[in-house]
């Protein structure tokens, strides 16, 4: 699946990856890792005002572990 994920950074600047498969937060909660087929984006958290991202990523691993197709 390929979802879009925004991240604000604390200066007001943002990042947008429209074709994310996949984001992380390390176990430590140091960063923030944004995976697309092109590139890996690590960003320290403490650089990051918030992040959203597509909600649809939600619904999808909700429905699944409720066993729906």
């Amino acid at each position: 699946m390929v979802y879009w994920v925004k991240v604000v950074f604390t200066d007001n600047q943002e990042l947008l990856v429209k074709d994310a498969v996949r984001h992380t937060i390390s176990d430590d909660m140091e960063v923030l890792e944004v995976d697309s087929a092109r590139e890996v984006i690590i960003i320290p958290m403490k650089q990051i005002k918030y992040i959203a991202c597509d909600a649809t990523v939600f619904a999808q691993k909700s429905s699944e572990s409720k066993g729906k197709p």
